[in-house]
């Protein structure tokens, strides 16, 4: 039991209930349903709320649907598990009808819901029939967003085919020593005896690492030995370590983007974008300390790097460079309009704007005190605290600032799902265990016990 979730005097009352299997399971359902029922009378309470949705397998492979949703509390925005359901087939009709009821089941409203985000897949944002589609139906006024980790992701997919040659290479090394319990054991020997900082191999850059190690190792069992005493095979690997390093950073960001707005992804993106155009313009002028693994490899061997390798790196960039405009470029295009929501203390009004909520934001800019407090707080936080004086502005800026911008928390919520229904554990009805994991509500463990004694005891 965490005592994080409960007071220390609850948590004792609950550790001297009886453990049977039957009572822990039911006083499991009793708490996930308060605290489900208190996540549902404060999102009914909220005039906005926002989804966040995925699907995945468990450990029995049956396909589980997971939902997310984000809401105004106490002048606060707030996230939550709204339910976790089993489905079948995964089609978009059984998704949309699983959330649809859940709504309806709850007595929330569709037309408060502002924006739904989901990963690229075609049940989910299909043109004609998707999830997507049959929820802007029920609520026209409510924003998709592709979820930016799966779109990072898509964009570091994209490999001229030599890099491609190069990592998969790295990767069969890796694979050759880790999956293989063995190889792995004589492996560690090997790097303990020549005092390694490293004992074991989990990502291909670790290859770079332990070079050496790998290759007196490989020596005489395999092929892949070639590749690691080829130098112009190590400068195209050094290189990978650096962008794939760079991405990795750029990923952990959105990771912890849920406390982010919109436009503050999008200009973490947008310089982003900007450093590949730096970085190839250092390659290009022979400057390679952008790449500082790359840089170590080059000293170290007093390299010259061939043409072709630096125009493959180049090219690399600009692929990158441009896929990121792709994949993001029209959502910013859109935005740029909006971007009073950032700066509502600008002289220029926006054309497309109310008469009304033109003249709040003529209003609001020329409050003094308002551009002190700006500076202060976060964005989200800076609309709400104005919601009351400005209530149009209000209304268009958190439409724009409360849907999710990834699916992060689905991908966190189905982690937890594999340790709580493992193969030992796989008739394990997931929805309450879950939501009990990763509910951010407090549960109140003695109105959930003092409810259920009366409901055992009635009084006569």
């Amino acid at each position: 039991m965490r005592p994080t979730m409960f007071g220390e005097k609850e948590v004792k009352e609950i550790e001297r209930i009886p453990l049977s299997n039957n009572t822990v399971a039911r006083r499991i359902d009793e708490m996930a349903e308060w605290a489900e029922d208190e996540l549902i009378r404060r999102v009914v309470c909220s005039k906005y709320y926002t989804l966040q949705l995925d699907e995945s397998t468990d450990v029995q492979g049956l396909s589980q649907l997971l939902v997310f949703v984000r809401y105004i509390w106490q002048n606060d925005v707030h996230e939550d598990i709204l339910f976790c359901k089993p489905i079948s087939r995964g089609t978009a009709e059984e998704i949309f009808n699983a959330i649809d009821s859940y709504i309806k089941e709850k007595g929330l409203q569709w037309k408060n819901c502002f924006g739904i985000c989901t990963d690229g897949a075609r049940a989910m944002c299909g043109k004609n029939s998707s999830v997507v589609t049959r929820v802007l139906k029920q609520s026209p006024c409510a924003l998709w967003t592709h979820c930016s980790l799966h779109r990072e992701a898509l964009v570091s997919k994209a490999l001229p085919t030599d890099f491609k040659t190069v990592l998969n290479t790295a990767v069969k090394i890796v694979n050759y020593i880790k999956t293989k319990p063995l190889q792995a054991r004589l492996f560690q020997k090997l790097c303990e005896e020549m005092g390694s900082l490293h004992t074991s191999l989990l990502l291909h850059t670790e290859v770079l690492e332990l070079r050496n190690e790998v290759t007196i190792y490989l020596e005489g069992k395999t092929e892949y030995i070639e590749s690691l005493l080829d130098k112009e095979f190590i400068l195209k690997l050094t290189y990978l370590a650096d962008i794939f390093s760079k991405l990795n950073e750029l990923n952990l960001y959105l990771q912890g983007s849920n406390e982010s707005d919109i436009f503050a992804v999008h200009d973490r993106i947008r310089a982003f974008m900007k450093k590949l155009m730096l970085w190839k313009s250092c390659i290009e002028d022979g400057k390679y300390d952008c790449f500082e693994t790359l840089e170590t490899f080059i000293i170290e061997n007093q390299l010259q790097p061939k043409t072709n390798i630096l125009s493959a790196i180049s090219t690399h960039l600009s692929l990158l460079k441009n896929n990121f405009d792709a994949y993001f470029g029209e959502e910013m295009k859109k935005l740029d309009s909006l971007n009073w929501i950032c700066n509502p203390f600008q002289d220029r009004l926006p054309s497309s704007m109310s008469t009304k909520a033109s003249e709040e934001l003529i209003d609001l800019s020329e409050d003094t005190s308002l551009k002190n407090s700006f500076n202060r707080k976060q964005l989200t936080e800076f609309w709400l605290s104005v919601a009351g004086n400005y209530p149009c502005l209000f209304d268009e800026a958190i439409k724009v600032l409360l849907p999710f911008s990834t699916s992060y928390l689905c991908e966190a919520g189905f982690s937890a799902m594999i340790s709580i229904k493992t193969k030992y554990r796989n008739k394990l009805d997931l929805s309450n265990s879950l939501r009990l994991k990763v509910t951010k509500i407090e549960v109140d463990a003695k109105a959930v016990m003092t409810k259920n004694r009366k409901q055992i005891h009635p009084s006569h």
